[in-house]
């Protein structure tokens, strides 16, 4: 087989799975989308559809564009933030109360286990104790840093965009994904998705021209948001499986394909020791940047009674024991869920897609503070939430059926190894990585800008640019 074959043959397989994997989330978001409230779910894609269309009719130079999408995504954050404010719980409070300690110079957190078992997560406490710091105590600094990371995400989908569509095209799902309501139902919640967010988008950016400059950039970028968010090895995998399908597409000397792979990899890893190494010097956690207790999201994502969710049974069994004792005991039970079988895990996959991406958006992160039997207008709190997780629902399930569109074109047309090619892996390792750990539907924030960049490919072929069908107006 040559070099261009073999390289077709991982890039047809790549979008084969990813057009498995949307079309099963596709199925399983429409056998959801009539009850309860489907005419709020139609109304949702309905608007959608019309953003879609209004998105295209005034072309804007790339700079005003860019400037609107920041104002606008940054605007409709605050808006959120101020009037629906938020309060840390879980997690976000444990690392929130740290990030206070540290701000104030004290180390008393470093007593919980929590952050001895999941030491990884002494990153964002760092970045929340800096701004802090900067800009004064209060939950108000953390939370306007956050619209502005979800703001700049949303410039980085237009300009990713533009890399292999048409301005319109990237000016209308830039907007789609602007006004997309899920990321916002999180804008005032302390997690570190955010941040992240816009710190992997960042390095798809560059590698998109992968210069030795902009290899050696995104390396970074890919360490710095695994420090504030662990996910870097799937996507540090799926970057380099990119490049090698890549180079054989395009017939590159081997050589100097295996060199770029280097250098992302060995950047990422250089620079996420040298965090890590940081972190331990400056007494912040001794453990670094460490996972101590790595088999935790396997023990959740193989429980069969949970459907792969967090579960109070198994944290009490294994999280109550002494350290070393609760790694041995769930690397057993880890092997126990692995031998139920092809069929019973095969059943459990499905079930956790439809977990993490069939159902609505959970709303107890943004909301869970307000009294839902609180009147507001015509309906309660615990009203409102519902019609704004089905309305939410209606463009979720537009993004999903362009994007497989969107897919299935670029199946049928070639990627040449492009960035939709790079999409494709980062959406199917994302995706496969998730049938085997803890899910839950805030998780797939993080993928939702591929599925737009993938749904606009979609748009593309199904409304193709053609100036004598159009009225536009260009500036």
């Amino acid at each position: 087989m040559n070099q261009t074959r073999l390289g077709s043959l991982g890039e047809g397989v790549c979008l084969l799975c990813a057009l498995g994997f949307c079309g099963l989330i596709l199925f399983q978001c429409l056998t959801r989308a009539a009850a309860p409230l489907g005419a709020v779910v139609l109304a949702g894609a309905v608007c959608a559809g019309v953003v879609l269309w209004l998105g295209g009719r005034v072309l804007l130079p790339t700079g005003t564009a860019l400037a609107g999408l920041f104002l606008l995504r940054f605007a409709i954050a605050l808006g959120v933030i101020f009037l629906v404010g938020g309060q840390p719980v879980q997690d976000f409070q444990t690392m929130y109360a740290a990030a206070q300690e540290l701000a104030r110079g004290e180390h008393g957190y470093l007593d919980q286990l929590y952050f001895f078992n999941w030491a990884y997560q002494t990153g964002f406490v760092a970045y929340e104790a800096l701004v802090l710091t900067l800009f004064g105590p209060g939950q108000l600094p953390l939370q306007i840093m956050n619209a502005l990371w979800m703001a700049g995400t949303g410039c980085l989908v237009y300009l990713l965009a533009l890399e292999f569509l048409p301005r319109s095209a990237a000016q209308r799902i830039a907007l789609l994904y602007a006004v997309y309501p899920a990321p916002y139902f999180l804008a005032a919640v302390l997690t570190n998705q955010h941040l992240a967010v816009f710190l992997f988008y960042l390095a798809f950016y560059l590698l998109v021209r992968p210069s030795a400059p902009r290899l050696l950039a995104a390396g970074g970028l890919l360490a710095l948001g695994n420090a504030v968010r662990a996910l870097a090895a799937v996507l540090l995998l799926a970057a380099v499986l990119w490049l090698l399908i890549g180079g054989l597409l395009n017939k590159e000397r081997g050589r100097d394909c295996l060199m770029r792979c280097a250098a992302l990899a060995g950047t990422y890893f250089l620079v996420f020791a040298l965090l890590s190494f940081g972190i331990k010097a400056s007494g912040m956690n001794p453990e670094g940047l460490s996972n101590n207790q790595p088999m935790w999201k396997f023990v959740l994502g193989l429980c069969q009674e949970s459907n792969g969710s967090w579960n109070r049974a198994d944290y009490d069994a294994y999280l109550s024991l002494p350290t070393q004792e609760a790694d041995a005991a769930m690397r057993e039970a880890v092997k126990d869920r692995l031998s139920a079988g092809p069929v019973r895990l095969a059943g459990l996959a499905v079930r956790k897609s439809g977990v993490m991406w069939g159902a609505d958006e959970y709303m107890y992160w943004g909301f869970g503070h307000l009294d839902p039997q609180a009147g507001l207008g015509p309906l309660t709190i615990n009203q409102w939430t519902q019609v704004l997780a089905r309305g939410d629902k209606g463009v979720y399930i537009l993004a999903f059926a362009l994007a497989l569109v969107g897919f299935w074109s670029w199946l049928r047309d070639g990627t040449h190894g492009g960035l939709p090619l790079l999409l494709t892996l980062v959406f199917c390792g994302y995706y496969a990585v998730h049938l085997i750990i803890e899910v839950q539907s805030r998780y797939r924030y993080f993928l939702m800008p591929a599925v737009f960049l993938a749904a606009a490919a979609g748009l593309m072929w199904l409304w193709p640019e053609r100036s004598s069908r159009s009225r536009r107006i260009s500036f």
